[in-house]
């Protein structure tokens, strides 16, 4: 195909590059909005932790102040051990109960386990009764 024996009219040409001219307007104004867009963003940013920082200095400064108020008593370690002592007792004797618990528990599962076999049994011999004892997951 021979490119040179094309024949455009002036009319097709001057739209074509009145459209490129067109293109590279929009284009420009485009980058030149985000530029411009760009540096409002940084602005804030930098306004906004300025703003922050200042914000954080006033609240440490009143944390200071209302921590030199606080008035924090004396301790005495002593009281403090015989705490924990006294904590340590009550929870030794709370162990204890709960072993002497699980040991009753497991008397009244075995116990129901013998009365289940008792009622098959008596299934078994002619008395209707379905209901089951024992067999627990515990």
């Amino acid at each position: 195909m021979d490119f040179t024996k094309i024949k455009l009219p002036i009319a097709v040409i001057g739209i074509i590059v009145a459209q490129a001219f067109g293109i590279i307007w929009y284009v420009a104004t485009l980058d030149s909005t985000v530029n411009n867009l760009d540096i409002a963003v940084a602005e804030m940013q930098a306004s906004m932790t300025d703003t922050s920082i200042a914000v954080l200095e006033t609240d440490l400064g009143n944390l200071k102040i209302i921590v030199d108020q606080i008035e924090i008593p004396e301790v005495d370690l002593d009281d403090v051990w015989e705490s924990i002592e006294d904590f340590d007792d009550r929870l030794d004797d709370i162990e204890k109960q709960q072993a002497i618990i699980e040991n009753e528990m497991r008397s009244i599962m075995s116990d129901h386990q013998s009365f289940n076999k008792v009622l098959e049994d008596l299934g078994k011999g002619g008395y209707a009764d379905t209901r089951e004892y024992g067999n627990y997951d515990y």
